[in-house]
């Protein structure tokens, strides 16, 4: 039945029961033959007792089913089937067995003897043939417990009873022959393909699991798999029901009846769950007396449960099925355990034992293999159908389960694939992002409602408040089954699991009453350390010890040749398999295996309505865009994984028993995941500043690759570019974090246990693996640096051996060199540092003929070469790369240079430094027109850095040429220009530097004022340009005082203050006619500083101004701000005085009156206080002040 088919009837069927009394829908998963067939009803008298014509032929319908038992264990085969079901339905069994479950109630002689397994939320029944596997010598254990606890208590004939495989009966075929004769037309079997998921991730071929020699090989498949919902019970049931129709009657099931015998219950319930099951609406009787055909009658699915002699409510059936269930998965907890339910035939209790805790551990189970085989396919299938969130617990279980000598490979691929949980092919080691899949069990709800040990149930009594009222079957509390040793019935509580016999037990006089639901309230969270966890260095780790245990497993894998000869195989068909590539065939379709973009709601009919609310919910809680990231954190110079890589990119999957293959190819995954776990711990140690750490794991990652590149089956995990980059970016960490080398060292030389043993591993392989000489590319030789020169040194060796690996790739290659242009100008600062540091040493030398001195000498040459040809080769490098704004930086420190040059020159401002300055200034102008203007050149940090540099230089060059006047007398223009070109490079734009830059303007402002004063005092002669330069020098300290005020400099502008007071001073001096108006205003000047005296009483005595320390050695007038208070307080006495002594001097009336106020301004100048705390000070200076001005209104 192809899928439109099983759509088709899905729809049809989905809101339709059989049987309107209760919930009932069945899903065709696969069926054998094509259903319904033709039939035609028999005539009268005809005589089944003849074989029809078809009789002994192939069995083109499956009705020899009928007559033949399933032997094995068919619930496994179904899983295997169809491993999507597993965990999503909540039964796999054959519908035989779900049909002598649900008739318990009516069949309390029955016997009931089951294999139970679970599997993830699934229970797999099997019917459990006692005497046959008790013939069998491994399961002598068991025989001697069913001997001891149950055998003893019966009688011969219940014994006998036990067998569950009688010979097919007379009746059966009879009704075999009469279906055969009803048969019109004979169909087409379809072709037998197994049905088959399509997987919606690609990953690497993983084996098929095995199955035992000792398992039969003729195990039959069922007519037809149904996905069977059952009221709220979801079942994956094998059904053999031949199902034929017409146009009368398109859907009907045949039976045939003994005309003397009327249908009892049992046949009634067979009837009715078998046409439930299958979703047929109608029986047709076939009424015969001794073979004889007598007549026909039909009748409704849902007429059933009413026939007369065989009523039974469904309701019951229903409640049994709950119950059932319910019991069955609060006791089956454990997955890869094997329990057997059995009910003796006068047994009121169905027990239900464990028996994997019965067996003893030096004892073989024969269901362990079975069971572990299938939560390998679940867990393989959950994980490719990214459905992950119980496939580690599978696959736990199934290392648990299995020896490793004696399934190496399914071993390994297990551990393969919980390494893959912890560290996904699709990690990128920069940001592995890995979410903790522990947390989405609630998508499994049923899952998690019964833990591995449910809580104490409570009496039977507290659960029969709900009963049916057509229910006839009563509930009494039965405490124990006395005939079973260590027996208990459900409502007694839950003893040790370590109690040999114990048992778990549901009474016959429950199991038909509806029970309260406890679902919800019996649910146990599990404990938070089983998720798979969110930190790197966790998951990483449990990744390695994962695939560390699976390459051990790989060294059982027996190889029936000699390694040399498989290894010639095998590199011989991977080469033809090259060169002759499978080619599509242009007439056959390609299957294209794809997850619909919106999926069908049937397809979900079988998940129970508890999980699919929740897992709704869920999905709505997430945000749709959850992965993208608006702005990337990653960094760019991270480890990268080779995405483009395929594990086999030419190699198709090994056959089943090629050990060999298989073997190389399961190694190859386990070292990739080791490869991708080690570059994702470097990845973590250097984000973290665990440098020794990251270049350990760097160094391991590095073998394991080379190990993968030099194998038969070659494989690339990581980019060699990134990883050998990232060994350059961690010497280069190490000297800018030279401090912690003992820390770093220590990081380096740990090794943990399991790294110890991958050494081990990975040496071996290398042995066994590569002949001849191994390609050195990840030959990297980490070693610790002995100083932090030669750790940058190391840093830039890296990078280059990592441009040549990344040559063929632009942008990486380009990265790359950046990173040691980089490296080479942190060098080359580096070496100026030393320089300098060895230049001072020289310097202090007193004796310059000392050997010592000349050595000293050699080595400052040396740094000083080493510095230029490293400010070369990054120059050329961001040249290349065309790094305009790391070039204009570095345009910068060969600027730098120059001055460091220039500085080491003991003699006085010559023509050589006058050039090294020059050469300077150009490389800094040469940065800024790289750069462009600065509101378009995409970079204003780098633009305001260069700017302030130039300024800084132009600053340095002026002071230096203004603090040489007799040399330098006649160029005062250029000093000027100096400095205001300095002012117009140095940034007043706001920002944490603010402070800085406002206080070198006013710096600028006082030094051009300075310069001007002493030009002024210079000239003698009374002209236009001595005027000129007093306005200049006035005006400039002016603008000083103001930049000072505002960034509260006391000291500064009381310094700016009294020179300008002096330059008045001074034309007062030499100019009569002038003089009182210069000394008035230098009295106006020095009452002006009231502002800033109240800023200094006001500072707080434990604030400190911090002042730039290259603007505190530079100034070298800056006096103390008490002398300067001191200076103030006289100057201001003595310009009052000098005042006084002008005005007396005249007649006029008004210098009298002139004399007056001056007179009170002095007497009131010299009330200052004189006191060693400048607060103080300052504070009497500002009352002064304060008197002065009211004295001043009274003569306005």
């Amino acid at each position: 039945m192809d899928d439109h088919e099983k759509e088709n009837e899905c729809n049809r069927n989905k809101d339709r029961s059989p049987s309107p009394g209760v919930k009932s829908t069945a899903v065709v998963k696969y069926t054998a033959f094509q259903s319904p067939v033709g039939y035609a009803r028999l005539q009268c008298n005809t005589d089944l007792n003849l074989p029809p014509s078809n009789w002994g032929g192939i069995d083109t319908y499956g009705l020899k089913q009928i007559i033949t038992r399933d032997s094995g264990l068919s619930s496994f085969r179904m899983a295997h089937m169809f491993p999507d079901c597993v965990g999503e339905v909540d039964v796999i069994s054959d519908a035989e067995c779900i049909k002598k479950l649900l008739k318990l109630p009516y069949q309390p002689n029955g016997t009931v003897s089951m294999m139970v397994h679970r599997v993830e939320n699934t229970l797999l029944l099997d019917d459990f043939d006692v005497y046959e596997y008790l013939m069998k010598s491994e399961w002598s254990w068991l025989k001697d417990f069913f001997y001891e606890n149950i055998l003893k208590t019966m009688s011969e004939k219940e014994r006998m009873s036990l067998t569950l495989a009688p010979s097919p009966s007379s009746a059966l075929q009879l009704t075999h022959k009469f279906l055969s004769h009803s048969l019109v037309e004979r169909p087409q079997p379809l072709p037998s393909v197994v049905p088959h998921t399509p997987m919606c991730l690609a990953g690497p071929f993983l084996p098929e699991p095995e199955t035992r020699p000792e398992e039969p090989t003729n195990e039959k498949s069922f007519n037809r798999n149904v996905l069977w919902t059952f009221e709220d019970i979801h079942m994956l049931i094998g059904s053999n029901l031949p199902i034929f129709g017409d146009k009368d009657r398109p859907c009907v099931s045949l039976r045939l009846r003994d005309a003397r015998e009327p249908i009892n219950v049992l046949t009634g319930i067979d009837y009715w769950l078998d046409n439930l099951m299958c979703n047929v609406p109608e029986v047709l009787m076939c009424y015969h007396l001794d073979g004889i055909v007598q007549k026909y009658e039909p009748m409704k699915t849902e007429e059933l449960p009413n026939m007369e002699n065989s009523r039974f409510s469904p309701k019951v059936i229903r409640n049994v099925a709950q119950n059932i269930l319910s019991f069955l998965k609060s006791n089956a907890t454990k997955a890869g355990h094997t329990y057997w339910l059995f009910k003796g035939p006068h047994d009121d209790v169905v027990k239900l034992y464990d028996l994997t805790s019965l067996c003893p551990d030096d004892m073989d189970n024969p269901f362990t293999t079975p069971v572990a085989m299938l939560l390998y396919r679940v867990a393989r299938n959950m994980r490719l159908m990214n459905r992950s969130k119980h496939v580690r617990q599978l696959l736990e279980h199934v290392v648990e389960l299995l020896q490793e000598e004696r399934y190496p490979q399914i071993v390994a691929s297990s551990h393969y694939m919980l390494a893959d949980l912890y560290v996904p092919a699709t990690t990128n080691p920069a940001c592995p992002n890995f979410k903790d899949e522990s947390s989405d069990s609630e998508e499994e709800s049923d899952f998690g409602d019964y833990a591995e040990f449910p809580p104490h149930t409570k009496s039977d009594g507290d659960g029969g408040s709900e009963r049916d009222k057509g229910d006839n079957v009563e509930i009494v509390s039965d405490a124990a089954d006395k005939r079973t040793a260590g027996g208990t019935a459900l409502s007694l509580p839950r003893r040790s699991e370590a109690a040999g016999a114990g048992a778990r037990g549901l009474a016959l006089r429950d199991i038909g009453h509806r029970r309260s639901a406890r679902r919800t309230n019996e649910k146990i969270k599990t404990d938070d350390n089983k998720g798979l966890g969110l930190e790197p260095a966790t998951r990483c780790g449990r990744a390695l010890k994962h695939a560390l245990r699976g390459l051990k497993a790989l060294h059982h894998l027996t190889i029936d040749k000699s390694k040399e000869e498989e290894r010639e195989r095998l590199r011989q068909q991977i080469i033809i398999e090259e060169q002759h590539p499978k080619m599509a065939n242009p007439y056959e379709p390609i299957s294209m295996n794809y997850e619909p973009l919106k999926r069908n709601k049937d397809a979900k009919e079988h998940v129970s309505r508890s999980r699919r609310r929740k897992r709704e919910r869920k999905n709505t809680d997430k945000s749709g865009n959850c992965l993208i990231e608006s702005k990337s954190k990653i960094d760019k110079n991270a480890i990268l994984v080779r995405k483009e890589n395929n594990t086999l990119p030419n190699w198709h999957e090994p056959n089943r028993d090629d050990n060999f293959a298989w073997k190389l190819h399961l190694k190859t995954l386990l070292y990739e995941k080791i490869c991708l776990a080690y570059a994702t711990l470097a990845e973590y140690s250097y984000s973290h500043e665990q440098f020794g750490f990251s270049l350990k794991y760097i160094d391991l990652a590095s073998k394991c690759q080379k190990l993968l590149s030099n194998m038969i089956i070659k494989s690339r995990v990581v980019d060699a570019g990134c990883l050998i980059g990232r060994v350059g970016d961690n010497f280069f960490q190490l000297s800018k974090h030279w401090a912690s080398l003992e820390q770093f060292k220590k990081q380096f030389e740990t090794d943990h246990d399991i790294d110890g043993q991958i050494k081990i591993e990975i040496e071996n392989d290398m042995a066994e693996e590569i002949d001849g000489d191994a390609g050195d590319e990840f030959e990297l030789e980490i070693a610790l640096p002995l100083s932090e020169t030669e750790s940058m040194l190391s840093s830039c060796r890296y990078y280059e051996r990592a441009e040549r690996a990344a040559a063929d790739v632009t942008h990486k290659r380009d990265e790359l060199l950046r990173r040691r242009a980089s490296v080479c100008n942190e060098l080359a600062v580096r070496y100026m540092h030393d320089a300098q540091q060895i230049y001072i040493k020289y310097v202090e030398e007193a004796d310059q003929n000392d050997p010592k001195v000349k050595l000293l000498q050699e080595q400052f040459l040396t740094f000083s070469r080493r510095s230029s040809e490293c400010l070369e080769e990054a120059t050329t490098i961001f040249e290349q790369v065309k790094d305009v704004p790391n070039l204009a930086l570095l345009y910068c420190n060969k600027a730098r240079y120059m001055r460091f040059k220039a500085h080491c020159d003991q003699g006085s401002f010559n023509s050589e430094k006058r050039s090294l300055y020059s050469q300077a200034e150009d490389l800094y102008s040469s940065a800024l027109k790289l750069l462009g203007p600065r509101e378009s050149c995409g970079a204003v940090s780098v633009w305001d850095l260069v700017s302030w540099e130039l300024s800084c230089h132009l600053y340095t060059r002026a002071v230096l040429m203004q603090d040489c006047p007799s040399i330098y007398a006649n160029e005062v223009t250029e000093v000027a220009d100096a400095f205001k070109h300095a002012l117009k490079h140095c940034p007043l734009s706001p920002g944490p530097r603010q402070y800085l830059y406002q206080f070198r303007a006013a710096m600028i402002y006082h030094r051009l004022g300075s310069l001007y004063h002493s030009q002024y005092r210079a000239t003698a002669a009374e002209g236009a340009r001595r005027r000129g330069l007093l306005h200049a020098t006035c005006a400039h300290y002016e603008r000083a005082a103001l930049q000072f005020a505002a960034l509260e400099d006391g000291a500064m502008f009381l310094t700016v203050r009294l020179e300008h007071v002096a330059a008045l001073e001074a034309h007062a001096a030499v100019s009569p006619n002038l003089k009182l108006k210069a000394l008035q205003n230098a009295i106006e000047l020095l009452r002006q500083c009231h502002s800033i005296m109240k800023v200094l009483k006001d500072r707080d005595p434990d604030e400190h101004k911090e002042v730039p320390k290259a603007e505190v050695g530079d100034e070298k007038t800056l006096k103390d701000e008490h002398s300067l208070l001191c200076l103030y307080e006289n100057r201001l006495n003595f310009i009052l005085k000098s005042v006084i002594q002008y005005c007396r001097s005249k007649s006029n009336k008004d210098y009298e009156k002139m004399t007056i106020m001056y007179k009170k301004l002095y007497c009131a100048s010299l009330k200052i206080k004189k006191s060693d705390n400048v607060r103080l000070y300052a504070a009497s200076i500002c009352d002064v002040l304060t008197a002065m001005d009211d004295i001043s209104k009274e003569f306005e």
